[in-house]
């Protein structure tokens, strides 16, 4: 986006770091949970009893405290997922978005038992919304964005961590059954053979059978939303790291594959690939922060060394132009707060806050760069 010496990574990782800090102070001021920074000024607003991005605040708060190794971080981190206790009987799939990366980061970052217990009723709360007929789980009649009970879309799979975990933590088999289905019927359903993902896939309620495709965040009927994309990317990457399945990981190589085949030169796309108005539309860079993650998964845990090394690149491409063009500052002039994510879109259809830093980008990539600072 712009031309400028090149960031390293260890330099993201203390300006990422840096803009938790300062978040820290301004919600807890307010008293809120943040959510949505406009680009141009970096001012966050929130809700005091979230909604279904918090989860990933509480999720900032503990990758900080992992980084800090400070006590008192850890108590910051679980008190912030802790408050988010009210959501967790919820009919939303969204409940894997807020406890996956609060409740679960404070059970296995923390060792924190509170934190684990209400990990577990958020995955019995999840896993009860599962489908049958369907062989999935829907978004739900209390989603705050396209509720529905005949609706099964992209984003859960980056829900299901909460289950993949919860099979393991409490060595419970269901969990298992119904990640797996839901996995297996979303590759079905929403993955197409060049690696192309639709976002949403309604069902008759009776008969589970597939009725109708269509985007609720991307262009027209059929848009590829890059978001979702990057969804399908990181979900199916952390469903072949839990269970080892190959089908998982081919199709998340397969679904990076098709982003960086339509992403374009800057690598951080537009909010849908097929938006006829392009190149006046908004981009995402948050969609480029979860494929990130995404590929760092594999790269870490695929077999293969062509595969790994493949992933790793992308990876690293993506937090280059992330870093490089997009992270604040931007120049000498820019006077927004250090660390920002800006120039993320979160649903340009409903003209909700569509050039924003938002609390998810952050959290992705302040994951990457973790990881990446692991993996090296």
């Amino acid at each position: 986006m712009n031309a400028r010496t090149p960031r390293t990574q260890t330099e993201a990782l203390a300006l990422v770091r840096r803009r938790v800090r300062s978040t820290l102070a301004h919600v807890t001021r307010e008293g809120i949970f943040p959510h949505a920074a406009p680009s141009a000024t970096g001012e966050w607003s929130g809700t005091r009893e979230g909604n279904w991005t918090s989860g990933f605040w509480a999720g900032l708060l503990w990758y900080e405290a992992a980084l800090s190794g400070d006590g008192h971080d850890v108590d910051l981190a679980t008190a912030w997922s802790l408050r988010l206790a009210p959501q967790v009987d919820r009919k939303t799939h969204d409940i894997g978005f807020v406890f996956a990366n609060s409740a679960v980061l404070g059970a296995e970052i923390g060792r924190v038992a509170a934190c684990r217990d209400l990990a577990l009723r958020a995955a019995d709360t999840l896993a009860g919304m599962f489908h049958p007929a369907a062989g999935a789980i829907p978004v739900g009649a209390q989603a705050e964005v396209a509720a529905g009970l005949d609706d099964v879309t992209i984003d859960c799979m980056v829900n299901l961590p909460l289950l993949w975990w919860a099979w393991k933590a409490a060595g419970e088999e269901r969990y298992l059954r119904v990640a797996l289905s839901h996995a297996d019927r979303t590759a079905r359903w929403h993955v197409k053979p060049d690696g192309r993902i639709i976002q949403s896939v309604h069902f008759h309620p009776e008969t589970g059978e597939a009725v109708r495709e269509e985007t609720h965040q991307g262009s027209g009927t059929q848009g590829c939303w890059t978001r979702g994309q990057a969804w399908g990317v990181y979900g199916f990457a952390e469903a072949y790291r839990t269970t080892g399945q190959q089908r998982f990981l081919e199709i998340a190589d397969r679904t990076a594959g098709y982003y960086f085949a339509r992403a374009g030169a800057d690598l951080v796309p537009f909010y849908c690939f097929d938006d006829p108005a392009i190149p006046h539309v908004p981009r995402d860079s948050s969609a480029a922060a979860i494929t990130a993650a995404g590929l760092l998964v594999l790269a870490e845990h695929a077999t293969e060394v062509t595969v790994r090394t493949r992933c790793l690149d992308r990876a690293d491409a993506l937090l280059s132009a992330l870093v490089t063009g997009y992270l604040t500052p931007q120049s000498e002039a820019d006077h927004r707060p250090p660390g920002m994510l800006p120039h993320s879109c979160y649903n340009l259809k409903a003209g909700w806050d569509t050039d924003h830093e938002i609390v998810w980008g952050d959290f992705f990539l302040l994951k990457s760069l973790y990881t990446r600072a692991r993996l090296s």
